[in-house]
């Protein structure tokens, strides 16, 4: 049996919550023709960078260094969700993408990585983890996370690629990723 401190089992939840939201974006974008924009291109990166520093805290022991990434990249995070968040509030321009629970998925980034910060920062500061092993005993779950990561990467990688190729992603993506044929009643 993993026997588990407290604030390991609190890393494992909060990357695997990161890892659904990833799974989540990249889900709607390939099932759901919801293509990212630039912004939402960046918000993942600080995404990525944040459950790294989870990993990172996983694989190496609990270190002050790996929850400052966490909460750089999720400060990224927030200020490019913030900074889409202010171009849709005017009324009369819109939105982009679908909502999901009334909110849009740039207000949802925004709101995770303040989760995330504010978490973060109570971890941060419990002292008692960074004394001793801190090493989660078993490997095999870090390994579960890491090829989960890679896999979320990697996909977001192709899809990119797919969508932009080697130039610059178009502010407001129309053309459906996966061409899908018309249904017709020929």
């Amino acid at each position: 049996m993993i026997r588990l401190r407290i604030e390991q089992a609190l890393n494992i939840l909060e990357l695997a919550s990161i890892l659904i939201v990833l799974a989540t974006a990249i889900c709607m974008e390939i099932f759901l023709l919801e293509l990212p924009c630039p912004l939402c291109l960046l918000q993942r990166v600080g995404l990525y960078l944040t459950a790294l520093g989870f990993l990172m805290n996983l694989r190496f022991g609990i270190k002050p260094s790996h929850y400052a990434m966490v909460i750089l990249g999720a400060l990224f995070t927030a200020l490019v969700a913030l900074r889409q968040i202010a171009l849709h509030v005017i009324p009369g321009t819109g939105a982009y993408g679908i909502p999901i629970f009334g909110l849009h998925l740039y207000t949802w980034s925004f709101i995770i990585s303040l989760v995330i910060i504010a978490f973060t920062t109570i971890l941060f500061g419990v002292d008692r983890q960074y004394k001793g092993a801190s090493l989660i005993k078993s490997k095999l779950l870090t390994n579960i996370l890491f090829a989960a990561l890679v896999i979320i990467v990697s996909i977001n990688i192709v899809t990119v690629y797919i969508q932009c190729g080697f130039k610059e992603c178009p502010d407001n993506p129309q053309a459906p990723l996966f061409k899908r044929k018309p249904l017709t009643s020929d």
